[in-house]
């Protein structure tokens, strides 16, 4: 695993991209947005998984980045289709987007299986995980609520949306729960972009903290 500091996450050829939330019409969102599309360097479609929110925002976040220059996107239902369904459609992608929602753990349940496997084999090859609040949530080892998340980062719990004072106090509670874990409380817009080569990018406004376990109090 690539680490810098305390921050250690899943080797592989592509990008992991945290992201606070899908706010897709500011300024900094559309910034990252168009940095993330930038690191496809496969040149792939764009697989969206929606299952934290609705099909009808993923669909419409999908027409704005296409006004950004993004490839072909597509959504992708890990609720209801069958293992090689998901997997197939996952695997075709160059970006994958693990979309916000306010049901992380419907999220993280429905990755478990093919869907995690499809996504972990499109970074082995090089391609771009973006995860937007929720999304970015369950690339931790832990999910608020006390779920496993994947454990890309790894012994992390990942809070979006950082500046809001519920979330940074979910933060600090998970923290106090996980004394060995770090936190990552990433703004709303703001992203924490991770290379495969050790690069480690705050974008957007870069409003990200960390903190140690073992520091709260």
């Amino acid at each position: 695993m690539p680490q810098v500091n305390v921050i250690r996450w899943r080797d592989g050829e592509g990008w992991i991209i945290l992201a606070g939330s899908s706010a897709e019409s500011t300024e900094e969102a559309l910034d990252i947005a168009a940095q993330a599309l930038g690191q496809n360097r496969l040149h792939e479609p764009v697989a969206y998984v929606w299952a934290a929110g609705d099909e009808d925002s993923a669909d419409r976040h999908l027409d704005l980045l296409e006004d950004l220059g993004a490839p072909t996107g597509f959504l992708v239902d890990i609720l209801t289709q069958d293992d090689e369904t998901i997997r197939r459609q996952v695997e075709e992608a160059g970006m994958v987007i693990l979309g916000d929602g306010p049901d992380v753990e419907r999220l993280r349940s429905a990755l478990q299986g093919a869907a995690s496997e499809g996504i972990a084999a499109v970074h082995d090859r090089g391609g771009v995980i973006l995860g937007l609040g929720a999304g970015a949530a369950v690339l931790g080892s832990i999910v608020n609520g006390g779920g496993r998340g994947l454990g890309w980062i790894e012994g992390a719990a990942i809070i979006p949306r950082h500046e809001d004072a519920g979330q940074s106090q979910r933060l600090r509670a998970l923290l106090g729960e996980y004394p060995d874990a770090i936190g990552l409380g990433i703004g709303s817009d703001s992203a924490l972009a991770l290379g495969p080569d050790g690069q480690v990018e705050p974008w957007g406004a870069g409003r990200i903290t960390v903190a140690l376990g073992r520091d709260v109090r």
